[in-house]
């Protein structure tokens, strides 16, 4: 038998339907005072921005040429200008006494490496002219391969090694040439060769390579033709300042300014009203090259303009720029921001 419960729940009914009701009005109203809560600020003219390496003259000199125009984007190590680089006589000077020093340390070494290199023993020699023409070959031979050696060496094209094995072939040539000429067979001593030790072999190295910078920086120096290329410390974008074409040049101007592409971010000026509702950390629309992007405020600095006319501006609020899109864009390009306040 079925038991009517509407008496039952007709109470629960009629007294919380109106308690829902009440729920869902505060509801609604709590959404549209948030709403009304919310604010967005519209900035049309931003700016993606990047910071800035300067290339410092490192000596005097005039500015030959500029081998790039503003806005330009170069290569990390692209050569962006000359200069004719202005040598003083004491910098000679300096540099004369620094190759003599490298010099008479490279030929001490070299000696040393010789002379551990040739060893003296008795042996039973006797010579003949075809001895000596072999011996006279082998020696010529060696000293080819010497010589190959040398230039090889000297802009690290062989090994220490390879350096050392040839100058020991090139000792013991000369030894066996000399053995082979004596006129008579008699007990003597002969000199074999051997190889130096690998911390003396080393040692030549690293002299002949100082030998060779101190050699060419002297030679630059000395020419009349001493001109000098400067390239770019980053990629980026080319920000020219007021130095031009034929420009006297000190050692510490700042002649020129890459925009480093690798480190991108949005710029957007405010006014004081506008200073006072941004903040760190508040979400941020823009557009950029045809691209919707969203990023977040990283910081807004405060700065008063020294200009009448803008002194009601500050430093724009500094914007995030994803990494991943950073190729795709160039500094300077004209940005459109809205960024969501609370009122």
């Amino acid at each position: 038998m079925e038991k009517d419960i509407t008496k039952k729940i007709k109470p629960f009914i009629i007294y919380s339907v109106p308690i829902i009701l009440l729920i869902a009005v505060v509801a609604i109203f709590g959404v549209y005072k948030w709403n009304q809560g919310q604010g967005i600020i519209n900035i049309n003219d931003a700016k993606l921005t990047s910071s800035k390496v300067m290339v410092i003259a490192q000596n005097d000199g005039t500015l030959t040429e500029l081998l790039v125009n503003d806005g330009d984007k170069v290569e990390a190590g692209q050569v962006i200008a000359k200069m004719k680089v202005v040598v003083t006589p004491e910098q000679i000077e300096a540099l004369q006494k620094a190759y003599d020093e490298a010099k008479v340390n490279y030929d001490t070494l070299e000696q040393q490496v010789k002379a551990s290199m040739v060893v003296s023993q008795p042996v039973v020699t006797s010579s003949s002219t075809g001895n000596v023409a072999a011996a006279q070959a082998r020696l010529d031979a060696a000293a080819a391969n010497k010589q190959k050696m040398d230039k090889l060496y000297s802009i690290g094209a062989v090994s220490a090694t390879q350096y050392a094995e040839a100058q020991s072939e090139y000792a013991a040539a000369q030894s066996a040439l000399a053995a082979a000429s004596t006129p008579q067979v008699v007990e003597q001593q002969a000199s074999v060769s051997s190889a130096p030790s690998k911390e003396l072999s080393e040692a030549l190295a690293t002299a002949q390579i100082q030998l060779n910078q101190a050699k060419a920086a002297l030679d630059q120096a000395q020419s009349d033709d001493n001109f000098a290329d400067i390239t770019a410390p980053v990629s980026g974008i080319i920000y020219l300042t007021d130095f031009k074409q034929g420009n006297e040049l000190k050692r510490g101007d700042v002649f020129i300014n890459v925009g480093n592409t690798k480190n991108l971010w949005v710029e957007a000026p405010l006014t004081e009203e506008q200073y006072a509702k941004v903040h760190q950390g508040q979400f941020v629309h823009y557009s950029v090259d045809d691209m919707d992007l969203t990023g977040t405020v990283l910081e807004v600095t405060h700065q008063d303009s020294e200009d009448e006319e803008n002194k009601n501006l500050v430093t724009a609020a500094k914007i995030s720029f994803p990494d991943e899109l950073k190729d795709k864009v160039l500094p300077g390009a004209d940005v459109t921001v809205q960024i969501t306040i609370d009122r």
